[in-house]
């Protein structure tokens, strides 16, 4: 009898010991950190939960009855397709985070100022599909594909298609103009496409949001008077994508190049970057004023002078050669 009751103490003892062994074993795995060196991964749909797990986790025999186990007890059936931080995170955490589909949300930053070569290329280097090459996807809104987004920080998902971004940016930047100009009365020269134009000069050539009413009472006012814009911004526009930074007499004299507002007069036929809110109210806004020209005197400044004489004695006051 004492034979017996031993043999049965050391069965539940062994028994015990492989089960607290076993469960201590389930825990630590589920608590570790699977590789510390893969920060993301991508689950492809219709991807079996074994096949994603391997990606990042020694998946033996044991390992495999781990996650069968806790995948049960927690009625999981399946992961989420998408992309995945599991930067510093533990094999529970991992696999709650994909059964949830808390993918990574990136950042597509559209900026006041930026241009349509550009905006593709911003395009190129993200995780979107370009499936709008050149906003040749955008039901647009205006005679033209330039400048015609809204500058702003947009949220998407890897994979997701570039034109849902653009369309959206297209619409929001057409719904402010048209609310802008609900009550206004437009001239000639500045309907709505024109305003958006000139906006995007504007844009470009100002260092500050204080000195854009300024620059476009400038323009407003050379425009009243037949006189021709001469913005450098435009004729650097018109040398894209192959401009070297270097604005060359030749170019200003260039009067093949349509942009060159040194050469044309009037506004050029599309606009020349991406404006800002306040780029299009100085446009719209915008009326004749004293100033006629202005030269940069910092980085984020400029001078305005009435007259020519002012404006090259102010341009040899900052030795600069024109």
């Amino acid at each position: 009898m004492n034979y017996i009751k031993s043999s049965l103490l050391l069965i539940f003892l062994i028994f015990s010991f492989l089960t607290f062994s076993f469960i201590a074993a389930y825990k630590a795995y589920l608590n570790d950190i699977p590789n510390y060196e893969i920060e993301t991964i991508d689950i492809y749909p219709g991807e079996s939960i074994n096949n994603v797990i391997s990606k990042f986790s020694s998946h033996n025999f044991i390992n495999k009855l781990f996650i069968k186990i806790f995948l049960k007890i927690e009625n999981i059936s399946d992961f989420k397709s998408g992309e995945y931080d599991i930067n510093q995170m533990t094999m529970k955490e991992i696999i709650f985070l994909m059964s949830e589909g808390d993918t990574i949300t990136h950042k597509f930053i559209i900026k006041e100022g930026s241009n349509i070569y550009e905006i593709q290329d911003l395009i190129n280097d993200s995780y979107l599909v370009n499936d709008c090459e050149n906003l040749n996807c955008l039901d647009n809104y205006f005679p033209y594909l330039e400048g015609v987004l809204y500058p702003d920080t947009y949220f998407y998902k890897k994979g997701m298609n570039a034109s849902t971004i653009l369309k959206k940016s297209n619409k929001r930047l057409n719904d402010l103009l048209d609310d802008i100009l609900k009550d206004k009365n437009l001239d000639s020269i500045l309907d709505k496409n024109n305003i958006l134009i000139l906006a995007s000069i504007i844009e470009k050539e100002a260092g500050n949001d204080y000195e854009k009413p300024l620059i476009a009472s400038v323009f407003i006012k050379r425009l009243s008077i037949n006189m021709r814009l001469q913005a450098d911004p435009t004729i650097i526009y018109g040398l894209m994508p192959y401009f070297d930074g270097d604005i060359k007499k030749s170019d200003i004299l260039n009067s093949n190049n349509k942009y060159n507002t040194y050469m044309i007069n009037g506004l050029p036929p599309t606009p020349i970057a991406i404006s800002s809110e306040s780029s299009i109210l100085a446009a719209v806004n915008a009326t004749p004023g004293e100033y006629l020209f202005f030269v940069a005197d910092s980085p984020n400044s400029h001078y305005f002078s009435k007259s020519y004489d002012e404006h090259l004695n102010k341009i040899k006051e900052l030795g600069l050669n024109k």
